[in-house]
């Protein structure tokens, strides 16, 4: 009976340590998220990830727009009429 009872709470444990690595953070889905006017908060609470995860999307984003320019628009060049 105590052996059943260890296996199973060992089970349980290395289950759950799983989940918390589950894998990245789709740091695009969050900005889309945090872009409709949701809270840090709210993103983290929805996407079941950390408030700091969140903070380092957005702070990525805002380091990948600095200039005015967004990451995909680099290296295209306005045509002139």
């Amino acid at each position: 009976m105590k052996l059943g009872v260890l296996v199973i709470a060992g089970g349980l444990i290395l289950g759950t340590a799983g989940l918390g690595m589950a894998g990245e953070v789709n740091c695009k889905q969050v900005n889309k998220y945090l872009g409709t006017g949701r809270t840090v908060k709210d993103v983290a609470e929805t996407m079941v990830i950390s408030e700091s995860d969140v903070k380092k999307c957005q702070d990525q984003a805002a380091s990948e727009t600095k200039g005015g320019e967004k990451a995909g628009d680099m290296g295209k060049k306005e045509e002139k009429k």
